[in-house]
């Protein structure tokens, strides 16, 4: 299995080597990541209902238009294999983009204790740039996979 190098991930499916295990290990790990990232974000919620309104809202139509691109990279209709291949795509990058995440939130928790940023103008941007940033990873998260999902299926990897 590949937790990282997406290169070599879409190598083998490009090859159809992948054993048929490491699709439902992909799946299940990648299951748990998102289900770590969802009770993340149970433990710390937006308060501001505009911003749980405009990220929900491009969110939906990140996924709608990256599935849909994602789709017609592999092939489209005429495509093989594509919840093989995206679920085991979605995993590294998955990870990637988690990992990029935590260490923003880190970077910008840290600027706010180390600013004394508390009770500032910047409590009203925090939570927009929080979901700026989410927004960012999903946009980032489905260019990747259409990249190496089209790659996967013209087998120029």
């Amino acid at each position: 299995m590949y937790f990282w190098n997406t290169k070599a991930l879409a190598h083998e499916l490009a090859e159809d080597t992948l054993e048929k295990q490491h699709y439902k290990n992909y799946y299940l790990i990648a299951a748990l990541v998102i289900s770590a990232v969802y009770y993340y974000g149970m433990y710390s919620p937006y308060y501001d209902v505009r911003v749980i309104g405009v990220e929900a809202l491009l969110t939906l139509i990140i996924m709608v238009i990256g599935i849909e691109r994602t789709y017609k990279a592999n092939g489209g209709d005429n495509g093989i294999h594509f919840l093989n291949r995206v679920t085991a795509l979605s995993f590294p990058i998955l990870l990637q983009t988690t990992v990029a995440g935590i260490v923003f939130g880190l970077v910008l928790l840290g600027l706010y204790q180390l600013l004394n940023l508390a009770d500032t103008a910047f409590d009203l941007w925090y939570e927009w740039c929080v979901s700026a940033f989410t927004v960012f990873l999903q946009l980032l998260y489905f260019t990747r996979l259409n990249k190496y999902m089209k790659r996967v299926a013209e087998h120029t990897i």
